[in-house]
């Protein structure tokens, strides 16, 4: 029985990954139109986990993914992705959506884009117990609301990213999916009324 449920995760799994680098491919994604970020609190030292997160996010096992590590200094070359991915600690998430700091917290973020990309997928890490989880994804579910609001044409997903659990990338993946069908829609949708 318990291998019958292994195999059907894993089945459901590669599903979901199978999807997410179609739908990257459908996008051009190859051309590097993709971001990640790391939001961090500069009062807050917390390890780095971008480099886990891309290697769980991408792995496909045709070992080519290429990671390219952007320093936030450098501005050789705009930047303007069609798929985001922001990460952040459970801890900075919760801090942000305090009433004090929504106000600021939107202008940053929105002061972030020279072009409000398709697709922004706001992925949470837990960082512990499971009632800090719970209030973690209230902020999320939150910010994916101020940020619908804030940005009219912008699909906002959210997820959580469980790292180092063996599916724990598979709701951030998901997420992913849904925002990129949702951007296919609509892209469909314009170009069927034309």
């Amino acid at each position: 029985m318990a291998s019958e449920e292994r195999t059907a995760c894993s089945s459901l799994a590669d599903q979901t990954s199978q999807e997410f680098h179609n739908l990257l491919n459908m996008l051009g994604i190859q051309n590097g139109e993709l971001l990640l970020m790391e939001m961090k609190d500069v009062h807050v030292r917390t390890p780095s986990v971008m480099l886990d997160f891309a290697q769980d996010l991408f792995s496909a096992g045709d070992g080519r993914t290429e990671l390219q590590q952007v320093e936030e200094k450098e501005e050789e070359k705009e930047v303007q992705p069609h798929l985001v991915f922001m990460v952040w600690q459970a801890t900075t998430l919760k801090q942000l959506m305090q009433w004090d700091y929504v106000d600021e917290t939107l202008f940053n973020i929105r002061n972030l884009f020279t072009c409000v990309p398709a697709a922004l997928v706001l992925v949470v890490i837990p960082s512990g117990p499971q009632e800090e989880l719970s209030q973690a994804v209230e902020a999320l579910r939150r910010m994916q609301c101020l940020l619908d609001g804030a940005f009219q044409q912008l699909v906002v997903e959210a997820a959580v990213y469980k790292a180092g659990q063996p599916d724990g990338v598979l709701e951030v993946k998901r997420a992913a999916c849904r925002a990129l069908r949702e951007v296919f829609n609509y892209q469909e949708g314009i170009l069927g009324h034309s």
